[in-house]
């Protein structure tokens, strides 16, 4: 199949693709698969916000959390929801991206940072875009500026966090590869929820904050791999 693949590409691209193993093609298709299948399903949802078709299920979502979770989750949640915040993220990747650098994951340290910047434009260019109000169904004293749709917490908590994690996960071995990625994703999830909490995005929202955020990082993290991939050959080969 590989063989194949060198007959038919471009003598530029030989030298990269025809360094790549199989299994970095098929993580290649793979990525391109899922990326087509995001924006599907983000048209789709895009769609059924602007004609109005998810207001009621926008609604009785946020009245039932409202409703059935405890005001005392409301500090935890306000702490959770901070760490999707412009001025806490870029902190934070500033530092993780120096660690990486300095410890030689030069390569990770460059994906991190696409990776969150690019979530944090693609936000900004879609809640403009859409413009979309916020929900206004309680008061609890939290208010939140800007657009609704796609939600940014959502976005940057996939495009850093994510990203983070699958840096580290694919590092790591055994169980602690595995402890990696259950932190990573519940962090994602809880940072998502907690705008729920407060009241300050619909359902919807969040949902197209963690689809929009996985189309760039399945993007950068399939580079990533496929890098990985033929570095490993260029290191066999000597």
């Amino acid at each position: 199949m590989m063989g194949r693949l060198r007959e038919i590409m471009p003598g530029s691209l030989t030298p990269i693709f025809g360094r790549m193993t199989l299994a970095a093609a098929v993580w290649l298709v793979a990525g391109l698969g899922l990326s087509a299948f995001v924006i599907w399903a983000f048209a789709g949802m895009a769609e059924e916000v602007v004609e109005g078709d998810t207001r009621r299920f926008d609604r009785e979502v946020l009245l039932w959390i409202h409703a059935h979770f405890p005001p005392w989750l409301e500090g935890p949640m306000r702490a959770i929801t901070a760490l999707g915040y412009y001025r806490v993220v870029l902190p934070l990747l500033f530092v993780s991206a120096a660690a990486f650098y300095l410890r030689g994951w030069r390569l990770s340290a460059v994906l991190l940072a696409v990776s969150t910047a690019g979530g944090m434009f693609l936000t900004t260019v879609l809640k403009a875009v859409f413009q979309r109000s916020r929900p206004e169904l309680f008061q609890n004293g939290y208010e939140a500026g800007f657009y609704s749709f796609p939600s940014g917490h959502a976005t940057v908590a996939v495009g850093f966090y994510g990203m983070l994690t699958l840096i580290l996960a694919y590092r790591a071995r055994g169980a602690l590869r595995w402890t990696i990625a259950a932190l990573g994703a519940a962090l994602v999830v809880l940072i998502g929820f907690s705008r729920l909490y407060l009241g300050v995005h619909y359902p919807t929202d969040v949902l197209a904050g963690y689809l929009s955020a996985p189309l760039w990082v399945v993007f950068v993290g399939v580079l990533y791999a496929a890098w990985l991939s033929v570095r490993g050959l260029r290191r066999k080969g000597g």
